[in-house]
């Protein structure tokens, strides 16, 4: 099994940076990388609730995230499922939050339990396209709160 961490500070606070995670209006401006949008997003936010995710590209081509959550800790942790719709392969995502003394947020991510290491790095790469977005929405989120 594959597995990897990412690790980054965001310049806005902890609440926005989680609200992030969870606020279908936010999620729909970053959780999609490059090029491609977030066409819905539906959740249940509760410990065993469930999400959907479809993204979209351009050219009108659909991927879908499917899964649960298994840990929610406001302000501080989040875990759940992660399942493409077109397999049977189920990862898990795992988030710590942390405020810095400059009142930014660090956050660790660790997505495990990947069977190919090429599903793994091609994840890796699309979470840090995501999180890119996620500074630049959660700057704009915050700045408009």
């Amino acid at each position: 099994m594959y597995d990897f961490t990412l690790k980054g500070e965001l310049n806005a606070d902890i609440q926005t940076v989680y609200n992030a995670f969870n606020n279908p209006s936010v999620i729909h401006q970053w959780f999609a990388p490059g090029n491609l949008v977030v066409s819905q997003f539906v959740s249940d936010f509760c410990i065993g609730g469930n999400y959907r995710a479809v993204l979209q590209s351009p050219d009108g081509f659909q991927q879908t995230i499917v899964g649960s959550y298994q840990s929610i800790i406001k302000d501080e942790h989040l875990s759940y499922t992660w399942r493409w719709d077109d397999t049977n392969d189920i990862t898990k995502v795992d988030i710590r939050f942390y405020q810095t003394p400059n009142a930014n947020t660090r956050i660790t991510l660790c997505q495990s339990g990947f069977y190919l290491e090429q599903d793994m790095i091609n994840q890796q790469y699309a979470w840090l396209a995501c999180l890119e977005k996620l500074s630049l929405a959660t700057r704009h989120y915050a700045s408009a709160a």
